[in-house]
């Protein structure tokens, strides 16, 4: 099986790489794989090959510098693509994938996001396609919470991205999703025919450690580069001006991968310390008492909040985060509807000591029961072996 991703799948800082490196992990007990990745340096290739050679026969990455990425941008116009898309595509490195690809031959096609739709999506072969998040309702949301310029531009990009994850549908065999809401999302129309294949969480190294010294009253965990996050950090902020003069020694830690630099200078602010990479995020969820994520856009299943809630970390968050885990409100952690609402529930958090014994019990229990690597990656297997059934024309084989 080859398998097509538009980041190499190592290191898991963000979330479609930690997906795919736990799907590569568990569909190698089942398939001989090839990995097909892009990259922007070779730096990328050096840090990754070895360890994405324990899971996979045969690896080809292909460098795309970001130069060249936003030199060819210009030709999504031309090509009908959204720009998300044309940014992880050049002809040129088409041509040499789909030239591997056919010497290749293999039995079924594995691709990650629609932003590798275009390399393989007229191919004569079997096909999966994991839209992972639908990203034009990420981008419909990113463009509610923007201003004037980047909300109309946010709005063309949603409009393409909705047409494009439509478009591509019928170029593949089988289809799946993190979750309902983005499933239900998308506008297409044999929406029964998407299978909804949520991450996972390793609880075997994801766990409670009351060993470890509570040195932060609050954490925000992420990719703090991410818009959502960098949205969600400020939001934090603003709440923080307020909510310090009831909990004036309150300390907080934003913690993750290539922060913002309108994050980064939150540091020493508020009582906040902006950590950026750790090289074990384990020790962020250990020394916290409480896991904030106030996400207000976006979309997709937040995997820092299963980690947290893995680690026995009450949870507070809001209805977007909510929505795509499926917990109980009160049960498995606090959801606010808006950001007054954030306020309360934090406050309510702070003060409440059997409440975040409560949360931090039912989160893990959730996680436990429901988020699972192996049964998600069985799922996902079925689907691909479904998928290989049928050929391109939809005849069963």
């Amino acid at each position: 099986m080859l398998v097509i991703t538009s980041r190499i799948p190592f290191p898991i800082e963000k979330g479609d790489k930690l997906r795919v490196f736990y799907q590569l992990k568990y569909l190698s007990k089942f398939h001989r794989i090839s990995l097909v990745s892009l990259c922007e340096n070779q730096n990328e290739i050096d840090v990754a090959k070895t360890i994405l050679g324990k899971y996979c026969e045969s690896l080809s990455f292909y460098i795309l510098p970001k130069w060249k990425r936003y030199i060819n941008l210009p030709f999504g116009m031309l090509n009908n693509l959204p720009f998300s898309v044309q940014y992880f595509y050049h002809s040129g490195i088409g041509k040499k994938i789909k030239k591997h690809i056919l010497k290749l031959n293999p039995d079924h096609i594995y691709c990650q996001l629609i932003r590798t739709a275009p390399y393989v999506r007229k191919l004569p072969f079997t096909k999966t396609i994991d839209y992972m998040d639908s990203f034009s309702l990420g981008a419909k949301r990113r463009a509610y919470e923007s201003s004037f310029f980047t909300k109309m531009l946010m709005r063309i990009e949603a409009a393409q991205l909705s047409n494009y994850e439509s478009e591509v549908f019928n170029d593949f065999n089988s289809h799946s999703i993190i979750s309902d809401q983005d499933k239900m999302s998308l506008k297409i129309l044999s929406k029964e025919k998407i299978s909804i294949i949520p991450n996972g969480v390793d609880t075997s190294f994801f766990y409670p450690n009351k060993s470890v010294e509570k040195k932060y009253d609050l954490l925000l965990c992420g990719n703090m580069g991410y818009y959502p996050n960098v949205l969600a950090a400020k939001v934090l902020f603003s709440l923080l001006d307020r909510i310090k003069i009831k909990f004036p020694d309150l300390k907080v830690l934003i913690a993750g991968a290539r922060p913002h630099p309108s994050v980064r200078a939150m540091d020493g602010k508020n009582g906040i310390t902006v950590s950026g990479w750790m090289d074990d995020i384990r020790e962020a969820y250990w020394s916290s008492e409480i896991n904030i994520a106030p996400i207000f856009t976006g979309s997709g299943l937040q995997n820092k909040m299963l980690e947290a809630m893995a680690c026995g970390l009450p949870c507070l968050t809001t209805e977007v985060v909510a929505d795509s885990i499926g917990g109980v409100d009160g049960c498995h952690y606090s959801v606010a509807s808006n950001k007054t609402d954030l306020e309360v529930k934090l406050e309510e958090l702070l003060t409440d000591a059997l409440l975040r014994k409560k949360l931090g019990e039912g989160g893990l229990e959730l996680v436990k029961s429901k988020f699972s690597w192996s049964s998600s990656v069985d799922e996902l297997n079925r689907i691909i072996n479904e998928g290989a059934k049928v050929d391109i024309f939809g005849v069963n084989l």
